[in-house]
């Protein structure tokens, strides 16, 4: 059934957002295709297609009905050694709940919360360099913002400007200095003095990870067309702090996941994706890949650690007199 939902795939990214009609008769499709191959609640594939339309106007209306209806039908577990997470709809009420028997998490979808999503949508910046891949950039303060170091911002050196759109308004663009550069946590650090990245200090009230503890990652991995778009994976702290300073955790990774945020079941900012383990794409009968996943295990850098390191980027609190 991978070639029936490719071309599911294929047609869906085809047609305007704003087109009703045929994202009605698209959403149709996907439903008909899901019921004859019994449901694919761990498929690869099919976490990709409800990202597109959980997320994305105007198929919140109808992703509702469909999507949940094609969640309640039996699901077929996905190869070991790749985690595919389902991303539930979107719903006014949150999140369907749903009694689970406790298996191993490696294997278990988790759905992602839409009010949480609805919560943290509103802190996702982006950088492009010359295309229309995003990158992802986390406002940690009003003025402050961090990415990663590795790869293509090895070049990054202090001073240098980045110019950060917001994903809700991408007409507002904000200038941003590099103000700090960390290669052992894989960190830069932007400021802007021309506008507010956002109206918390998320920093401050940021908290750690631990082992066990839910997470939602959102980054820029729905791609199409050349362009990517904002996603998001549900996943678990699976993982004590390593001697990297690193928490791993099982959203796994898609390109455009990295320098993604991480964000605690009551919307704190824990951590930065910065990494992940590298593991075998599976492939369909034709030898194409079936799940588009780059790895395995993610590594996190906590936020609490990022914190000790730009205290002196930090506004300078009132001075007090103690009495001793």
């Amino acid at each position: 059934m991978v070639d029936d939902f490719q071309d599911v795939v294929d047609k869906l990214c085809q047609v305007h957002a704003n087109d009703v009609e045929k994202c009605t008769g698209i959403l149709d499709i996907l439903a008909f295709q899901d019921a004859k191959c019994g449901g694919r609640g761990n498929s690869a594939i099919w976490k990709m297609l409800k990202s597109l339309i959980a997320y994305d106007q105007p198929f919140k209306s109808y992703s509702e009905k469909l999507v949940l209806s094609a969640d309640r039908m039996p699901s077929r577990p996905e190869t070991p050694s790749f985690q595919a997470l389902d991303v539930g709809p979107v719903s006014p009420k949150g999140p369907t709940s749903r009694k689970r028997q406790k298996i191993d998490p490696e294997l278990e979808p988790l759905p992602v919360d839409g009010d949480l999503v609805s919560q943290i949508r509103q802190y996702a910046w982006f950088y492009t360099k010359g295309d229309n891949f995003k990158r992802s950039a986390i406002p940690i303060t009003k003025d402050l913002a961090i990415t990663y170091r590795h790869g293509e911002n090895k070049n990054y050196l202090k001073g240098d400007s980045i110019k950060l759109s917001s994903y809700q308004n991408q007409k507002m663009v904000v200038d941003t200095c590099v103000v700090l550069v960390d290669e052992a946590l894989d960190l830069i650090v932007l400021q802007t003095k021309s506008a507010e990245l956002c109206e918390r200090d998320l920093i401050k009230e940021a908290v750690e990870p631990h082992r066990g503890m839910k997470y939602t990652l959102m980054g820029y991995s729905v791609i199409h067309g050349g362009t990517s778009h904002i996603s998001f994976s549900a996943g678990i702290i699976s993982s004590d702090i390593t001697s990297r300073l690193r928490f791993l955790g099982s959203s796994g990774s898609f390109k455009g996941d990295s320098g993604g945020s991480c964000w605690s079941e009551d919307g704190k900012l824990i951590g930065m994706q910065v990494e992940t383990e590298l593991v075998p794409h599976t492939k369909d009968n034709n030898g194409r890949p079936s799940s588009p996943a780059s790895g395995g295990r993610c590594g996190i850098i906590p936020i609490t650690n990022i914190h000790s390191i730009i205290l002196k980027l930090l506004p300078q609190e009132e001075e007090v007199d103690w009495n001793e």
